[in-house]
């Protein structure tokens, strides 16, 4: 029998600018399904991904805002850089499910997991 492995998704990208972040969230709910634990990693302007949004006249899937909350659902752990929800919620409060994680902390999350998917940002 095989063991399931930790699995970390990260995202810096801003779940906006391409499918490819949907994409990712896609996997990370099938990696739910057979891996415990699975982590979501957001980082940078992937925290944005947090915010209400209108996926439709972006002209993106419509499932892409229910794809967080059903990752939830199935135990996935959602980690996001604590600078960025600053600079991004300001005023707002962030869900609460979501664990703020200093950068300070990120190489620890490297560390615990067994394999590292990463969704990152294009170099412009």
């Amino acid at each position: 029998m095989i063991t399931p492995k930790h699995v970390l998704f990260i995202y810096s990208a801003s779940p906006t600018a391409h499918l490819r972040f949907f994409e990712g969230l896609r996997m990370a709910l099938g990696f739910s399904v057979s891996h415990r634990p699975v982590t979501l990693l957001l980082l940078g302007e992937g925290v944005r991904v947090l915010l209400p949004l209108n996926p439709r006249l972006l002209g993106l899937p419509g499932e892409i805002a229910e794809v967080i909350p059903l990752l939830r659902e199935l135990g996935v752990r959602v980690c996001a850089e604590s600078e960025a929800l600053d600079a991004f919620f300001l005023d707002r409060p962030f869900p609460d499910y979501v664990v703020p994680v200093s950068a300070a902390e990120v190489p620890g999350l490297l560390s615990e997991a067994e394999i590292v998917l990463p969704f990152l940002r294009r170099p412009e």
